[in-house]
């Protein structure tokens, strides 16, 4: 008669092929978020999701195609959890760009979202592979179309793509300092991301601020039209 195996020496039953995916793509964003993607090793990826290194090259190819799919993933996750409102042309312009500012803070800083797409696509942009350009044009380039859509009717519909793009970029900016500079930001704004107030304070702040300065362009593209016809 064999001796009661302890809970420990029990096999543990392997994960199915859904959950090793799973798994792979939570531990690899821990690690690609810790140590960046040149320096991430598959090993310690595989270690931490508990399955194979095989399991790497069997649903993702190699690290490249790992790295590919966890910012696709949690690209995925931001669209929808904080899609970006249509363009309700009934309603006043400032509550609707209050409504796109609100969406863009909870896809990148809202605890309660799952995505953690803010993050690592700041520290992709800080030091990029290919992947950058890859999701510049499968996501960041399609949802930017619909701001600058907006902005273009702020202007009138006249407004040069490179005022465009200033102006977006002025607006995420904001955002994106407040992902990528957390510790900094701590030290400006102590316990800023633990205030229960901290998302809506942000959103109020970023559409006053970003309204008031499209508005100040929109009188400037103005005056410089009166100017050229006179």
């Amino acid at each position: 008669m064999h001796p009661a195996m302890s809970e420990s020496d029990q096999i543990q039953p392997r994960p199915t092929r859904e959950a090793a995916r799973q798994a792979l793509l939570d531990a690899a964003t821990d690690v690609f978020l810790a140590d960046g993607f040149r320096a991430a090793r598959v090993q310690a990826i595989a270690e931490r999701a508990g399955v194979r290194l095989s399991a790497i090259n069997y649903h993702f190819g190699n690290k490249e195609g790992l790295y590919h799919a966890v910012l696709q993933h949690h690209a995925d996750m931001a669209l929808k959890f904080a899609p970006l409102p249509p363009l309700e042309t009934n309603r006043p312009l400032e509550e609707r760009f209050r409504q796109v500012v609100y969406a863009i803070v909870d896809r990148f800083l809202d605890p309660a979202n799952p995505s953690r797409i803010g993050s690592l696509l700041v520290r992709e942009a800080a030091n990029p592979t290919g992947v950058l350009e890859m999701m510049f044009n499968q996501y960041t380039r399609p949802q930017s179309q619909l701001i600058f859509a907006f902005l273009q009717e702020c202007f009138g519909g006249h407004a040069q793509a490179d005022l465009l793009a200033r102006a977006a970029l002025s607006v995420m900016g904001q955002v994106a300092i407040y992902v990528g500079f957390r510790p900094l930001i701590e030290l400006f704004r102590p316990g800023f991301y633990e205030r229960d107030s901290a998302l809506n304070d942000l959103i109020d702040h970023i559409t006053t601020f970003s309204w008031a300065g499209i508005q100040a362009l929109v009188n400037q593209e103005k005056n410089q039209g009166k100017e050229a016809t006179q």
